[in-house]
């Protein structure tokens, strides 16, 4: 009997694809907002006693920053509320809980990334305070829990799959609209190919529980990786015309050190050769 896998967030552009990939070898219930409101507690029972999932993804968040710091008490209803929520149903049902966290907890650390797991993070936005306080909420409530902090995810639009931004499609956007990019020489974070992450997913559950910086590598900053992307598609002649540099007041670095992870056998492509690869494999080189 296939294990039982309920994903919040299941519209989404991880939840999507997780599920395609998966379903022909794992029974998936994915369930998205309109199908759940996390911040309800009673509907999230009535799913959990309806389903009785062996392991649950929460996925589901509002990650905008922008509409987070605008909307603080929606962002932590959702956020936080939202996750307590599923861990005490995890609880109830004896699901084990994988908890989708950021990168972004360690948006205002003063010091530059790699960031490891015993690093303190400093996040100074409302939606990294909120992925903050759900870690630290969930590992209160559940032991049988595995919190990742997820790097910027990237890849290409699929059928029947939804698209987040990130830099590969923006590339595309930009150039089909004739637009300039601006890229900041000063930021710095992991890039991670969705598909690599997922294809290593089931992994996860085979790990000891704990938090785990999950993603590649990348020592490029962003205008280089942008500077990658289009000189892979063949637009190298044009950079001065296409991409310019547009730094923030201050330098951001919110890589993460993924070494706890690899010691578990889940490793990713550095950031520039997975580029290419998501490009090569939708022949775009």
């Amino acid at each position: 009997m296939n294990p039982k896998i309920l994903i919040t967030g299941a519209k989404g552009f991880f939840g999507t694809r997780f599920i395609n990939r998966y379903k022909a070898e794992f029974d998936i219930l994915g369930l998205g907002s309109d199908q759940l409101d996390i911040t309800d507690n009673d509907a999230v029972i009535k799913a959990f006693a309806k389903f009785k999932p062996d392991y649950v993804i929460h996925a589901a968040a509002i990650a905008a920053t922008d509409f987070c710091n605008q909307h603080p008490d929606l962002a932590y209803k959702v956020n936080v509320q939202g996750a307590i929520n599923v861990a005490n149903a995890c609880k109830q049902y004896g699901s084990k809980l994988v908890f989708i966290s950021t990168e972004q907890v360690f948006n205002g650390n003063p010091e530059a990334g790699p960031y490891s797991e015993t690093d303190q993070p400093i996040p100074d936005t409302v939606y990294g305070q909120n992925k903050l306080e759900a870690e630290q909420k969930l590992l209160t409530i559940l032991d049988e829990v595995w919190i990742l902090r997820f790097t910027w995810l990237f890849g290409l639009p699929e059928r029947h799959t939804s698209i987040n931004p990130n830099v590969i499609w923006n590339a595309l956007q930009a150039l089909i609209n004739g637009q300039v990019m601006k890229e900041r020489s000063n930021e710095f974070r992991g890039l991670t190919y969705v598909h690599e992450l997922i294809e290593q997913f089931p992994r996860i559950f085979t790990i000891p529980y704990g938090i785990y910086h999950t993603g590649a590598h990348n020592s490029a900053s962003r205008f280089e990786i942008a500077q990658h992307i289009l000189t892979e598609l063949g637009q190298q002649a044009r950079l001065s015309e296409i991409l310019e540099v547009n730094d923030a007041p201050r330098t951001r670095d919110v890589r993460l050190n993924t070494n706890k992870l690899a010691q578990h056998g889940l490793q990713f492509t550095e950031s520039k050769n997975a580029i290419s690869q998501c490009l090569k494999e939708f022949h775009f080189r």
